[in-house]
């Protein structure tokens, strides 16, 4: 088993070193980047601390060339509709935010540019939501982009979002500014770039509020773009971060759960959003269908409920499932143990202290985390709502939790 917790910050070619040695069961696939499995070695019923390691290994490792555009990206998108600034925040949830970089990557795909985005978490990010993001932040430690294709392949897209870009390093390209962030704008990139003369594309008004905005999603834009391929070169999404990593490995440690079969994840939408039925005996019964028999070991509770309600749910879930143990995730990763373990593990760069505690978008992706490493994850909020069993978790039956 690969010791991990003193290696979190090894160097990526000596863990592929590590995985290639003889009597390792897994396999690094260095031409496809592409890490892979033995049939026999199912993630669920594979140690976590190997699943981990295996997902910072994917996280890492870059692809040979860029699939969209093997010549290169020789332009520039120049994201700067940031709303309002440091006190005067005026942002929006990282949902939103992925939502629009998705579609200026779509973009930058098509026009073979690189984004230089100016908005910092700490900007970009609602107060409102409560995301108080460090000033010291990078995307980077929130999201990793990357191009999913159908064999499972993951190929990072690092080369196309930039931060911190130096407006030097648009001179003398063409601009396209001035009225231009439209429709308008992006048919005089394509016409740039298909005269193949280098330009910048000042984007400087929300994507909301321009007409490039289409409720479809990016690959299905109405704007003519090139093809992808499922097979070899997919839409450019977002992935989790390697600090992210840290933060869910940490509480697995600590919670002393060492395989994904041990332990399933619920969330219970309780605070913008209270539509849908939480009570606790109805989340009780759900709970009673969805996870039937299975011989899980801890049910761990992502909900923004209040301590009244967890108390109740708490005592419901005890008398229910009397061999299982319950878990209230915000209150495990918010507690002072919690927080000094993490500080002393020295896994952040950022969100260190309290800082942690106050950056919700931070702190709610790390246990997104903990939602894509378990055995299954249940949901009662927005689209998982109506039903009253989901056995075996929701995910097969649509996209996990989005913030």
């Amino acid at each position: 088993m690969i010791i991990i917790f003193g290696n979190l910050r090894k160097d990526a070619d000596l863990m592929v070193q590590e995985f290639e040695t003889p009597s390792s069961s897994i396999q690094v696939d260095r031409t496809a980047h592409n890490v892979k499995q033995n049939d026999e070695l199912q993630m669920n019923d594979t140690a976590i601390a190997q699943v981990f390691d295996l997902k910072r290994i994917e996280l890492q490792l870059e692809p040979e060339e860029d699939c969209f555009c093997p010549n290169g990206r020789r332009n520039w998108i120049h994201y700067s509709a940031c709303p309002g600034g440091v006190g005067h925040n005026h942002g929006a949830g990282i949902k939103d935010r992925q939502n629009i970089l998705r579609n200026v990557m779509w973009y930058a795909d098509e026009l073979c540019a690189k984004i230089a985005l100016e908005c910092t978490p700490e900007v970009w990010l609602s107060e409102a939501h409560g995301c108080y993001a460090p000033p010291e932040a990078r995307w980077d430690t929130y999201f990793t982009p990357v191009r999913k294709i159908s064999n499972g392949t993951v190929l990072t897209a690092k080369n196309i979002l930039h931060w911190d870009v130096d407006a030097a390093s648009f001179g003398g390209l063409r601009e396209i500014k001035g009225n231009t962030t439209n429709v308008r704008g992006y048919e005089m990139g394509r016409k740039l770039y298909a005269e193949g003369t280098p330009f910048v594309w000042q984007f400087d008004v929300s994507y909301w509020n321009t007409n490039l905005f289409t409720p479809k999603k990016p690959q299905k834009q109405i704007l003519s773009h090139r093809k992808y391929s499922a097979d070899t070169c997919g839409v450019v999404d977002f992935d989790t971060s390697v600090e992210l990593l840290n933060v869910g490995q940490l509480v697995l440690q600590e919670l002393n759960i060492e395989h994904s079969n041990d332990f399933v994840t619920i969330h219970l939408r309780r605070g913008d959003y209270m539509e849908c039925d939480t009570q606790v005996e109805t989340v009780i019964n759900y709970l009673k269908c969805s996870i039937g028999g299975d011989n899980i070991k801890k049910v761990l509770v992502l909900t923004n409920g209040e301590k009244e309600y967890l108390r109740q749910l708490q005592e419901g879930f005890s008398e229910a499932f009397p061999a299982l143990e319950m878990i209230s995730l915000d209150n495990f990763i918010e507690s002072e143990s919690f927080i000094e373990k993490l500080n002393q593990g020295n896994l952040l760069s950022a969100h260190t202290g309290d800082a942690f505690l106050h950056d919700n978008c931070f702190r709610f992706s790390a246990e997104k985390v903990l939602v894509s490493m378990a055995r299954y994850h249940l949901e009662r909020g927005h689209i998982y709502c109506k039903g009253k069993c989901d056995r075996g978790g929701v995910k097969a039956n649509g996209p996990i939790i989005r913030v």
